[in-house]
């Protein structure tokens, strides 16, 4: 990315809200303080533009941000917290951090994490979208490290959207 493609621009990132139902992020993992990273993710990508970014919530530019879902395959997803994780299994068992073939687990590597995103000039919303971060694992294995994987690829796109839209035609 430019290092000064929104030199001179000054960008309002106040911090995400957390619209997501539960902070479970499946395979009996939680998640509470993803909104937080997020904010972080996002002041820093668009400070690596060039971009003066304040936490406003008003000004000639701001991008508001909703954390919308965070989760490792909708197969994980769990009403009870305590479910466990995956074990590793014995020594003649492979190691459950490698792919494996799955009839019945497949997709359950699929990490996402979904972004609303509004950017406002003057007060008036000028662009809205849904951006979505994605990372691959073998089922429940890193879950919290895999989500914020996700949450660093939807950042990264949210960004490469959001630059010609602040830098105009």
């Amino acid at each position: 990315m430019d290092p000064s493609a929104l030199r001179g621009v000054t960008l309002g990132v106040p911090a995400p809200a957390d619209a997501r139902p539960t902070p479970g992020i499946g395979c009996g993992q939680v998640s509470q303080d993803l909104a937080l990273r997020a904010h972080k993710a996002l002041v820093a990508a668009f400070s690596d533009t060039g971009a003066n970014v304040t936490n406003a919530s008003n000004g000639p530019l701001v991008l508001t941000v909703a954390l919308r879902e965070a989760t490792m395959g909708p197969e994980n997803e769990r009403p009870r917290r305590t479910d466990k994780p995956v074990q590793q299994g014995g020594p003649d068992a492979p190691a459950i951090d490698q792919p494996q073939q799955s009839w019945f687990n497949s997709g359950q590597g699929n990490v996402l994490v979904v972004l609303d995103a509004t950017l406002s000039r003057d007060g008036a919303a000028v662009w809205r979208d849904t951006v979505t971060g994605h990372a691959q694992s073998a089922p429940c294995v890193q879950a919290v490290d895999k989500v914020h994987e996700a949450l660093s690829d939807a950042v990264e796109t949210l960004r490469a959207r959001v630059i010609p839209l602040v830098r105009g035609p």
